[in-house]
């Protein structure tokens, strides 16, 4: 009995301490959960706090379901809270303000057999993803980005960032760029009313070639043909003007404009054709028209170029050049003219320049060929080096006997070939006729 009393007094102790323990754990524990819950709503208001100072819409969604917002997005869509929206647009899902009738490429409430949340996930990474929102008759733009929340219950969240003043500065840009680039291409049909026509060349020579490629749209390089008088002279000018594209190409305007009056003196006078007297008359204008003269000038514009008359009655041909030689065929044999190492314009060169002159007795069967710098300089080879004079010199002794239409074929197919994959570098002109 005694025994008895001992073993109940004792399981009496044990359970009591047993009991206390599990109070103490319970509190303990009890107490952590406190804790704990109060550290994530802590957590909770500094993502939200987090959240609210972003100046992006962010949305937490339950498939297209709205579950939760930041403060941006009440204030774009001006209402107080979540059911606020649902109010005011009679619907759970942003998606109710996307513009469905925005143009190809704007996300809608469905994007095919997809939702534009589903949409935006699958595609997103590839490409750009925009909508079009209507707020009060109101258009704005966002690019929107899509994220999987952790966790298994489906939550997504999406992120709008407002780009309408972007979209807005881009869509300018672009009708400016489409303004400007219509303009320099019917720029180019005015500059190639200026190359002469195929048939001016047939009335003074048996055979000949042309080839003229701006290096953009429009070009500094240009050649003029004019037959003078009666019609057994002709001037051939080669011009490479300062720059290419555009600059290059009002310098081309200038260039016209005084070949026009130094063609219309000569046909109306008997004075001997002069090549130098015409570079001569070409620097001092240039210079003039682009007040060179001035030190407060800020124009440095000029040209490189050959003038090359020919008279078919007399049989002699005169050249001049600044800075651009000719070549021509004489017996079988390739000759040189160097040009003066002078251009034409430019404030440094002088304005009383006096070009030097060369005037060669000619026959038929006669080759002669004239290039800008152009082709010469282009990049390629192995290297990476300029063309050069000594390979197009070589060009033209190897294929000198093709006909010229030949031969043009075959100088822009060896161009082509040096230059491979180096980017061109500058306008090409070059002009090869046989007397």
């Amino acid at each position: 009995m005694a025994f008895l009393v001992w073993f109940f007094h004792k399981s009496k102790k044990s359970l009591e301490a047993k009991n206390k323990e599990l109070r103490e754990f319970s509190l303990s524990l009890e107490k952590k959960v406190k804790e704990r819950t109060h550290e994530l709503h802590e957590q909770k208001e500094f993502v939200q706090t987090l959240l609210d100072s972003q100046e992006q819409l962010i949305v937490t969604t339950k498939g297209e379901f709205i579950v939760s917002v930041n403060k941006t997005f009440l204030e774009f869509y001006e209402v107080a809270d979540i059911d606020g929206f649902k109010k005011k647009y009679n619907s759970e899902c942003i998606c109710e303000t996307f513009d469905e009738d925005a143009p190809p490429g704007y996300l809608r409430k469905k994007m095919g057999e997809l939702t534009w949340i589903e949409h935006v996930l699958q595609y997103g990474s590839k490409e750009t993803q925009k909508v079009k929102i209507i707020r009060q008759d109101q258009e704005f733009i966002f690019s929107v980005t899509v994220a999987k929340l952790p966790g298994d219950d489906g939550l997504k969240s999406a992120v709008f960032t407002n780009i309408t003043e972007i979209e807005k500065a881009r869509g300018e840009l672009e009708r400016m760029h489409k303004h400007t680039k219509e303009s320099i291409e019917y720029a180019s049909l005015i500059q190639g009313t200026l190359i002469p026509q195929e048939e001016v060349f047939k009335e003074y020579f048996r055979d000949y070639f042309f080839i003229w490629e701006p290096k953009d749209t429009v070009g500094g390089d240009i050649y003029l043909f004019e037959s003078l008088r009666q019609g057994d002279e002709c001037l051939l000018m080669v011009i490479d003007c300062t720059g290419h594209g555009v600059p290059g190409a009002f310098v081309t305007m200038f260039v016209k404009a005084i070949e026009r009056q130094i063609i219309a003196k000569i046909n109306h006078s008997d004075e001997i054709v002069s090549p130098a007297k015409i570079l001569t008359i070409f620097n001092k204008n240039m210079k003039q028209l682009l007040r060179q003269e001035e030190k407060e000038s800020l124009s440095n514009a000029g040209f490189d170029g050959a003038i090359v008359y020919y008279n078919k009655k007399e049989n002699i041909v005169k050249f001049a050049g600044a800075q651009i030689p000719l070549f021509y065929i004489e017996n079988d044999q390739l000759q040189v003219i160097k040009g003066d190492r002078y251009s034409v314009g430019y404030k440094i060169c002088d304005i009383n320049h006096e070009y030097t002159e060369h005037t060669l007795r000619v026959k038929e069967g006669m080759s002669f060929y004239v290039t800008t710098d152009g082709f010469l300089d282009q990049n390629g080879g192995e290297k990476g080096f300029p063309f050069g004079k000594k390979r197009f010199m070589e060009m033209i002794v190897r294929y000198k006997d093709r006909k010229m239409a030949e031969q043009k074929e075959i100088f822009l197919e060896k161009l082509k070939q040096y230059q491979g994959a180096e980017e061109r570098n500058d306008d090409i002109t070059v002009v090869g006729f046989k007397l």
